[in-house]
């Protein structure tokens, strides 16, 4: 048996469909393979926000990331034997679901020494924006206004993705918010996590990870915080380092994408029926 996955390939990032089949490189599994490589019935299948979503004939599953956005996944939950929701934050209540945090890639995801932290942080993606996205930008202008600041822009690969992230010495997170004024554990707080010490937007998600408040990254819920925060991990570097060097480690322990694959088919060994294709 094989579990394929299914997701559109980003114009430059990795998409999860990426991560989880490089995952399965490094565990050397060779039973989770791209829905492209399929030739012929197609058992079990995973679609991945952004996807067409497609269906396997003995298990359909969908890993649903922006659930905190309106998004039309929702109506076709029924649809799906299992709905792997990416965040405790804005979810629709659902017999089926099942909380699956993002994750970081342990070999791309890392501290480059060759890369001077000459900012105090770096920005890279897609500026302005609205709904949710006025904050993010808000908070941005704000910390630029106050600290020194790599702003990027966009159109990287991941590996220069990362060496922009390099250039600070605080890797600071503002996550989208959803209609409930809240944001979610995203994929780049779990990036940052493996690149340096992390000051992020509180959200309900960071109680699920088995983190620690003040150990393994920082947590702001106003503008006070924020700007209080980033002034200690700015001025203590042992402070940051030690940050750093524990939220790396917590991330290695519970939020690789090898964690997630392995919960993927640990699911579906126990509860559908699904015996690997061995070769």
């Amino acid at each position: 048996m094989i579990l394929y996955l299914n997701s559109e390939k980003g114009q430059f990032s990795f998409n999860k469909k990426d991560y989880l089949l490089r995952a399965a490189k490094r565990l050397g599994i060779d039973y989770v393979k791209d829905i492209k490589e399929a030739d012929g019935n197609v058992e079990y299948l995973l679609n991945i926000q952004p996807c067409d979503l497609k269906s396997g004939s003995k298990w359909t599953g969908i890993w649903h990331i922006d659930v905190s956005l309106n998004s039309s996944l929702i109506h076709h939950y029924n649809e799906m034997d299992t709905v792997f929701v990416a965040s405790s934050v804005g979810i629709l209540p659902y017999e089926k679901q099942i909380i699956l945090f993002q994750a970081m890639d342990p070999e791309l995801h890392r501290r480059i020494p060759e890369v001077e932290q000459t900012y105090d942080f770096a920005i890279c993606g897609t500026g302005g924006g609205e709904g949710g996205y006025l904050e993010r930008m808000r908070v941005y202008k704000l910390m630029m206004d106050n600290f020194t600041c790599n702003e990027c822009g966009n159109g990287f690969v991941p590996e220069e993705y990362v060496m922009k992230y390099n250039s600070g010495k605080v890797q600071l997170v503002q996550p989208c918010l959803g209609t409930n004024g809240l944001g979610m554990c995203a994929q780049r707080f779990f990036e940052c996590l493996g690149i340096g010490a992390v000051l992020c937007d509180w959200t309900p998600d960071l109680d699920l990870l088995g983190l620690i408040e003040g150990e393994d990254y920082f947590s702001y819920k106003n503008d006070e915080e924020l700007i209080s925060k980033m002034d200690l991990l700015l001025k203590d570097e042992e402070l940051r380092n030690k940050m750093f060097a524990n939220g790396r480690q917590k991330a290695l322990n519970m939020h690789t994408f090898e964690h997630r694959l392995v919960t993927i088919l640990n699911l579906l060994h126990e509860n559908f029926a699904f015996v690997p294709t061995l070769r």
